[in-house]
């Protein structure tokens, strides 16, 4: 979705040529709550992929697949969270314009593994980000300032919450602040990226903004928020469409990853909340079918019981790999460059596919055990 910004004048006559074919499944209001947006999840798959690492899948009757990661420190002091910029090994580091299409998070696991950075465990798309629609290399930005191995990098006002971990001895500590000034940025995390919103802070819920219930309740970007509020992004937040979201534990011991994959696009989501509100029905208009709202989000973190959660960008950039108990990987695709909803591309990354990539990309990792000393003679 980058940047939070989406195309709202959505053509019903592309919709309805998008909808033509049979829906999958069953296609679910939009006032009504995901089914799985509650846990535990019923059916679902678990598997180990690694000490300290568990992940859940499940499916909704609707197509929708989400899937659970749970990352324990504790138990696995050697995982490692780090964010990867595309601006910090382009042509022109850390310029703020950034050739992003061409790495998806496939490719760029695979160049951190074999740059030593790896082995990536489990990687996926990071925070909004801008477009440059101008530009002829299909160039992004950054929209808020970025924090990698303790530094902060570009220069651009703050819009909503900033998310990222301090790494201590004791192990990491997940923070979030509300629109945090540079220095407080530099002091207080070694990874972190601003304008995600937060939904769970100190193990209360923020506020959304209510279901708009006419077209005149949508409101204008950029919306103000206060630190009382999630940071409202209109029809981002209504529209059931991917979703990508992290949530930690009370004693910084758990970070927790919740990726949602609809079954179809993020156009026409935003084209089925549109005629909606609009009061719009009959033949040719969009069905909504799959994917969560932000309040399914929240909803689902409240009933795992967090200490905090943060929402991050998703719709058709959603995009994620992780590693299997014996070192193959998965990969679920960005819709803007595959319809597959994933593929098993093994250890050599066979038939993972090259375009659709995000500006950044949050990844837990594993680093090497420490060398024990040479005993003394």
């Amino acid at each position: 979705m980058g940047a939070g910004a989406l195309v709202l004048g959505v053509a019903f006559l592309w919709a309805k040529n998008r909808y033509s074919s049979a829906l999958p499944l069953d296609v679910l209001p939009l006032d009504q709550p995901s089914a799985l947006a509650k846990w535990p999840w019923k059916n679902a798959r678990t598997q180990d992929l690694g000490r300290g690492i568990t992940h859940h899948v499940a499916t909704d009757r609707d197509g929708t697949v989400v899937d659970l990661f749970e990352f324990d420190f504790a138990k696995n002091p050697r995982l490692r969270f780090e964010i990867f910029d595309q601006d910090e090994d382009d042509a022109k580091p850390f310029d703020n314009r950034v050739a992003y299409w061409a790495r998806n998070v496939a490719r760029v696991s695979k160049q951190l593994n074999q740059g030593g950075r790896g082995p990536v465990l489990v990687a996926w798309n990071g925070a909004f980000f801008g477009y440059d629609l101008a530009s002829p290399r299909r160039e992004a930005f950054h929209v808020s300032p970025v924090v990698l191995r303790g530094k902060v990098h570009f220069n651009n006002a703050q819009h909503r919450w900033t998310f990222g971990v301090k790494n201590t001895p004791q192990g990491p500590r997940w923070k979030t602040f509300w629109k945090p000034s540079r220095a407080q940025m530099e002091r207080e995390f070694d990874y972190a990226a601003g304008s995600l919103q937060c939904l769970i802070f100190e193990g209360q819920p923020l506020l959304l903004e209510p279901f708009p219930q006419k077209p005149e309740d949508f409101k204008h970007q950029p919306v103000k928020s206060t630190a009382r509020e999630a940071g409202h992004i209109p029809y981002f937040d209504h529209m059931r469409t991917c979703r990508a979201s992290m949530g930690w534990s009370r004693d910084n011991s758990k970070l927790y990853l919740l990726t949602v994959k609809e079954p179809d696009f993020e156009g026409g989501s935003s084209a089925a909340l549109s005629a909606h509100v609009s009061g719009f029905s009959g033949k040719g208009i969009p069905a909504l079918v799959g994917g969560w709202t932000v309040a399914d989000v929240q909803r689902f973190w409240i009933s795992k019981g967090v200490w905090g959660a943060v929402n991050s960008d998703a719709g058709d950039v959603l995009q994620f790999v992780y590693r299997d108990a014996n070192e193959a990987y998965s990969f679920v695709p960005p819709r803007q460059e595959s319809g597959e909803m994933r593929l098993h591309v093994g250890k050599n990354w066979k038939d993972a596919s090259s375009g659709g990539g995000a500006i950044m990309y949050f990844f837990v990792r594993e680093v090497s055990e420490p060398k024990a000393a040479s005993p003394t003679p």
